[in-house]
């Protein structure tokens, strides 16, 4: 296991084809994973990324592709960062409703001296640049000039980066904690407005209790009614955010059977009450346990792109 507590973290796409382009500020995240890829670019200061047990330094001009369910995370320098990353789900791969279910390792990280590119790193990082800046234009049919930027991405890395292949069915045997960290998800995620039963999770993973246990503090860090708890005022947030129900119908419709249960597992994870949570408003789009987002100002990325763009150093 390359960390000691990890989290999942669902990427939510705009597009049916899976990915995603937007810069973000980064103060620090706990240890977390996603089925998706993730490209991450510094545009602005330092980012310190910690992948596969080794801690890289990424300074503007930097690439790093974080593959596929790998459990990373990131730290900031001293100065304050801003980073463009691109997310896409290995969905992508498969445009071909007969093809097999292949999953890639890419190896693109020009922070580790080992890496080998037949290309610049500049030309990948324009790609990505180019990508970001449509969806900030916004100019008519910026949509397709996504995509097609898109897709020259993922053919360059194919062409200029070292990679690896194997089948889906044996990339969830390799890596075996995040493919039962997954099913767990899975089954709480659907199942966390009822009462959970530690047995009912137990036969959904054919883990005995002690197992389950031993995972739960070896892998998660914490125990399961925790995690159970962390996707419950996660949904809590949603609600808080996005609908005018009482505290009490969503504290039902979260899984907690009274307000006062309710009321304290929140505090204890978000550090102030439900109340004062939704007078603050929307807060970022992630998971605040996992990513720790400083908001920053994307006009100023946007003209720091034109006016000196990364790929032209």
């Amino acid at each position: 296991m390359a960390e000691s507590f990890s989290l999942y973290e669902e990427i939510e796409y705009p597009f049916s084809i899976g990915f995603k382009c937007f810069t973000a500020s980064i103060e620090s995240s706990c240890p977390h994973w996603h089925d998706a890829y993730e490209i991450v670019i510094p545009v602005q200061g330092e980012v310190r990324v910690r992948y596969k047990g080794v801690a890289y330094t990424l300074a503007k001009g930097s690439i790093m592709l974080i593959n596929s369910r790998e459990i990373h995370s990131f730290a900031s320098r001293p100065s304050p960062n801003i980073c463009l990353f691109l997310q896409f789900s290995p969905g992508i791969f498969r445009l071909d409703r007969n093809q097999d279910s292949r999953i890639y390792n890419f190896y693109l990280n020009t922070a580790d001296p080992n890496t080998r590119l037949r290309i610049p790193p500049r030309q990948l990082i324009a790609s990505v640049a180019r990508i970001w800046m449509c969806s900030y234009e916004k100019q008519k049919g910026y949509q397709f000039r996504m995509h097609a930027e898109f897709f020259r991405f993922i053919a360059d890395l194919f062409a200029h980066t070292i990679y690896d292949e194997r089948f889906l069915s044996d990339a969830h045997t390799a890596d075996s904690d995040t493919f039962i960290l997954d099913q767990l998800s899975s089954f709480v995620h659907e199942n966390y407005a009822q009462d959970i039963c530690m047995d009912d999770i137990c036969r959904t993973l054919g883990m005995s209790r002690s197992t389950l246990y031993r995972f739960g503090k070896n892998v998660l860090g914490c125990s399961i009614n925790d995690y159970i708890h962390q996707v419950r005022i996660k949904a809590a947030k949603e609600l808080l955010r996005r609908t005018d129900q009482s505290i009490s119908a969503i504290a039902q419709a979260c899984g907690y059977s009274n307000d006062t249960s309710f009321y304290r597992a929140f505090k204890s994870q978000v550090g102030k009450t439900p109340n004062e949570f939704r007078k603050e408003g929307a807060a970022p789009a992630s998971d605040g346990r996992i990513q720790g987002y400083i908001t920053h100002d994307t006009g100023a990325v946007y003209r720091l792109l034109k006016e000196a763009p990364l790929w032209a150093q």
